[in-house]
């Protein structure tokens, strides 16, 4: 029998990668864990891109942080505002801007 590994996995005394074509020695053998019947395995839905997520900062507020870990913007909020602000942000959103008076500290920059 014919297949295509669809995952990582080993037959046959080596190790068959996604897209692989073998022949199975016997049809007992065949896992759909990791095998379909066939020449062509079928395409692996794309993983979801969440660049933004949220996350916890000091004093119990979240913030929204991009893929690199930093700090996106100047929003502060509750959790699920900050899940609401990283999910508009991942539809392609722009960062909103601060808003007048927020991170002034009225001091002279170094």
């Amino acid at each position: 029998m014919q297949v295509t590994a669809k995952e990582r996995g080993f037959y046959g005394g080596g190790i068959k990668d996604p897209g692989d074509t073998f022949e199975l020695t016997d049809k007992k053998h065949f896992s759909d864990q990791w095998m379909v019947k066939g020449r062509e395995a079928p395409a692996k839905e794309a993983a979801k891109f969440t660049g933004y997520v949220a996350a916890r900062s000091a004093g119990g507020k979240f913030v929204v942080k991009d893929s690199a870990g930093q700090m996106v913007g100047t929003f502060s909020g509750t959790k699920a505002e900050a899940e609401d602000e990283a999910e508009r942000l991942n539809q392609g959103g722009d960062i909103a801007p601060a808003k007048e008076g927020e991170g002034s500290d009225d001091l002279p920059d170094a």
